[in-house]
């Protein structure tokens, strides 16, 4: 049986991170990291990346792993033991550990759609090979239909739209793309920039099956309506992965992942889990909306490497930060925008207001509260990229500080 004192399940960003921050807190300890995929991928931007055709761009380098003498083992864990501290790989091999990180990520939601097994129906998996094989459909399309109006939908079907040979449709059954991310102004902003790029864009339907016979060929709404289709990609949201988990006895929520505490530490004492698969903590009340991002998996990642051998780093409440590029506009999403104005018993203030700040090429719209004036969020859309970005990291850690509306510096 190998053995090794510190294993990370899973490669991706988040276990990488993990790996790396293990070996400079442990210097003398042996690190063992096991992935399924040969190339791992970094997880921002792939739906953009498939319809750009710059994947390659996106690989996660081992080099680093193995100039810090990591042991990289091509490979699978399919069950843990807690108790006898050991696990079980894909092919048979059994490994002991001392302390283990789940860093298992998350999957594409599940659908229930007839047809989803026919050529050209694609989700969208952070795998290296099938993301491939998506981009080389997307090649040979004509007409791509996009089941889903969230950032991945939306992202793939701008980066599409670069290629006018293609007929692009997105389909939302929501009344708007990105309702779970921005107010209905900016909703309507994004919708019309796609419009504008040559999307097709039907709101308040859903996709009811998928129709082809040896190949997909058309995709069925709700109200009988079939759009003619040669590459259909559902793009309808993830779900954490947190089977090896509950097969191992530890304490999950299958919506929000496997529960830890303020140290990343699972049910088990010696078992920690980080990014995609763990249940997250954020200033976003119960019932708001996370999205899974790669950077509070890094910080998770650091948090959980140094609890390893002792309790003494807790992970921090962290502010919602979306952002994503159309065209020339960057548009941008931090903290708290959704208010639920009237609801008691939320925890939340019963008022809030909205405040448009408008600087050259950049607006600011800033949501708080109006009795204290401490600012609950923002949303910002302008150019270019950087003063975007930059203003979005000020309004993050403004809210963090509880800053008032008044005191904001948004130049």
């Amino acid at each position: 049986m190998k053995r090794t004192d510190i294993l990370v399940a899973g490669g991706g960003i988040a276990g990488c991170t993990a790996a790396l921050a293990a070996r400079r807190y442990y210097s003398d300890k042996k690190i063992t990291l096991v992935r399924r995929e040969v190339r791992a991928l970094m997880p921002w931007g792939l739906a953009y990346a498939c319809g750009a055709g710059s994947l390659n761009e996106y690989i996660l380098g081992d080099s680093r792993l193995c100039k810090e003498g990591i042991e990289l083992v091509i490979d699978e864990v399919t069950t843990i033991d807690p108790g006898g501290k050991r696990v079980t790989t894909a092919f048979g091999e059994k490994i002991a550990y001392d302390k283990l990180i789940l860093a298992i990520g998350s999957s594409p939601v599940a659908s229930l759609l007839k047809g989803t097994e026919l050529p050209g129906v694609f989700v969208l998996k952070k795998e290296l090979p099938y993301l491939k094989s998506l981009k080389e459909h997307l090649a040979r399309a004509r007409n791509v239909v996009i089941v889903g109006g969230g950032l991945n939908g939306v992202e793939l079907a701008a980066a599409c739209s670069a290629n006018h040979q293609l007929h692009i449709t997105l389909v939302e059954q929501l009344p708007r793309c990105l309702s779970g991310v921005f107010n209905d102004d900016t909703c309507i902003l994004i919708e019309e920039k796609l419009r504008r790029k040559g999307v097709a864009i039907i709101t308040r339907a859903a996709a009811e099956e998928l129709e082809g016979c040896h190949r997909v060929e058309g995709v069925r709404l709700t109200g009988g309506r079939t759009l003619p289709a040669d590459v259909v990609v559902l793009a309808t949201g993830i779900v954490p992965n947190t089977l090896l988990a509950r097969q191992a006895g530890l304490a999950t929520d299958e919506n929000a992942g496997i529960m830890v505490d303020e140290y990343m530490q699972t049910s088990a004492t010696d078992v920690f889990a980080i990014g995609d698969c763990a249940a997250q903590k954020s200033l976003v009340p119960t019932g708001g909306s996370l999205t899974r991002q790669a950077g509070p998996a890094g910080h998770e990642a650091r948090v959980a490497a140094a609890n390893l051998f002792g309790l003494k780093r807790a992970r921090e409440i962290t502010v919602k930060k979306i952002s994503l590029a159309i065209g020339d506009l960057v548009f941008g999403s931090v903290g708290l925008i959704k208010i639920p104005l009237a609801e008691t018993g939320t925890g939340m203030p019963t008022t809030a207001l909205a405040h448009d700040v408008i600087a050259e090429d950049l607006a600011v719209k800033v949501v708080y509260v109006r009795e204290t004036g401490a600012t609950l969020g923002a949303e910002v859309y302008g150019k270019p990229l950087i003063r975007v970005r930059e203003t979005m990291n000020n309004l993050a850690s403004a809210i963090e500080r509880q800053t008032p509306f008044a005191g904001l510096a948004l130049a």
